[in-house]
């Protein structure tokens, strides 16, 4: 990948325009760019550059021109090839910074711009975000947690944020804002990390309200990683702004969806992150695929047939909480299990069958997931005076969000990324 100095203006047009925030397209649209920022945004016969100033001009007859896409939920450290987190989390810090930077380069070219990073080792995403920034690696922009707080044992506890009690968490924020943490990611309840229970709480909510003061105090947001029930009460309880999974996972592994959480969800306007792909796309495709070629055994088969029905099940969750006016934004968990860093289109779709418009699942991946990470006032729209990050895409994605694999263009704070 290489960039290109760009000319004091660019103008970028189209064949259509989708702005990111839910209104009509635009015929033949176009942004102008000035330096890293947005100058002009309209039809193309509306938006020029000042008489005589040099402009260079990116053409797209057959592209739509979107605000740069915004992926609330990725795990840099991760190969996206199935391999288990306790084995990723054994390779040294090294190795998980290299594997980083390849993922933030191949993503940025997806058009991708911006990601929240949900937890990694140490400190190897806060030296990638410094390397970004140096000009010593290419990648989008980064909002990073560092690491995710956990109790003693707990989901991803490899990672180095393992606190227990209120002072233990207290102090836990307060280290990872001096690290320079942007927002707070916390396991509120088990996962993959084989020492969890995914379907249990695990911080108590003491601990998360203590978590949540103490972030809010210094201006920070937090997410909750939360699969089971008991869980997603509690991120409601403690006001924790992100419910990640959210995947109503009760005691005993089954899952049932709870009506009353589902309005104090839509009441309190939490966010919500279901992650769709990670849990059943990707697996169930790649197990798909196997039976298409190779076949597989009675196991497999079993297990193929069971996410099928979990599937449909978990869509139709999703359809619920889609009529009880939760606020639903694009987060792919990509990296973790076999996601790799170019399916973002796959977990828009997935929205799409739960419920979602396209336009609606487009808005999700820019303006509100822009939102839900406090970024709104830079980024997530195309509108003047915000960043320049603009991708470009052929086909039509407000009406088909799987024409986002057909990148066109991206242009990363005014520089176009090739």
């Amino acid at each position: 990948m290489t960039t290109t100095t760009p000319a004091p203006y660019q103008l970028i047009t189209g064949k259509l325009l989708v702005d990111g925030r839910g209104g009509r397209a635009v015929e033949r649209g176009a942004v102008l760019l000035e330096g890293s920022k947005i100058r002009m945004v309209g039809a193309v016969n509306e938006v020029a550059a000042p008489e005589g100033a040099p402009v260079e001009v990116h053409d797209f007859p057959e592209g739509t021109i979107l605000p740069g896409l915004v992926d609330v939920h990725t795990h840099l450290n991760y190969p996206g090839d199935g391999t288990h987190t306790d084995d990723v989390m054994e390779e040294e810090d090294d190795i998980l910074l290299m594997q980083s930077i390849v993922n933030s380069r191949l993503y940025l070219a997806k058009g991708v711009t911006t990601i929240r990073d949900n937890g990694a080792k140490n400190h190897t995403t806060l030296s990638l975000k410094k390397g970004i920034a140096r000009g010593l690696a290419t990648g989008p922009r980064l909002s990073i947690c560092v690491n995710p707080l956990t109790i003693t044992g707990g989901h991803m506890w490899q990672m180095g944020a393992e606190a227990d009690g209120v002072d233990e968490v207290v102090k836990g924020v307060r280290r990872l804002v001096k690290l320079g943490a942007d927002y707070i990611k916390v396991a509120v309840t088990g996962g993959t990390t084989k020492t969890s229970d995914r379907n249990r709480a695990a911080y108590n909510l003491d601990e998360l309200k203590a978590i949540v003061d103490e972030s809010h105090k210094f201006n920070r947001l937090v997410a909750g990683h939360a699969h089971a029930t008991a869980g997603i009460v509690n991120c409601l309880d403690s006001g924790i702004d992100m419910i990640i999974h959210c995947s109503w996972n009760d005691a005993d592994g089954g899952s049932t969806i709870r009506p009353d959480v589902v309005e104090r969800i839509a009441e309190t306007g939490s966010w919500v992150n279901p992650t769709l792909d990670q849990v059943f796309g990707a697996p169930r495709e790649k197990l798909q695929e196997k039976a298409d070629t190779v076949g597989l055994d009675a196991e497999e088969r079993e297990r193929l047939d069971g996410w099928g029905a979990r599937m449909e099940d978990r869509l139709g969750q999703i359809e619920q909480m889609v009529k009880g006016g939760a606020r639903f934004v694009t987060g792919t968990d990509c990296g973790w299990g076999p996601v790799p860093f170019s399916r973002i289109h796959k977990e828009m779709d997935l929205l799409v069958q739960g419920g979602l418009t396209p336009m609606q699942a487009v808005v999700s991946a820019t303006q509100d997931a822009a939102d839900s990470l406090g970024l709104l006032d830079e980024l997530g729209t195309l509108e003047v005076g915000k960043v320049g990050d603009v991708a470009v895409f052929n086909g039509e994605p407000h009406r088909d969000v799987n024409d986002i694999v057909n990148v066109a263009g991206v242009f990363h704070g005014g520089v176009r990324v090739v």
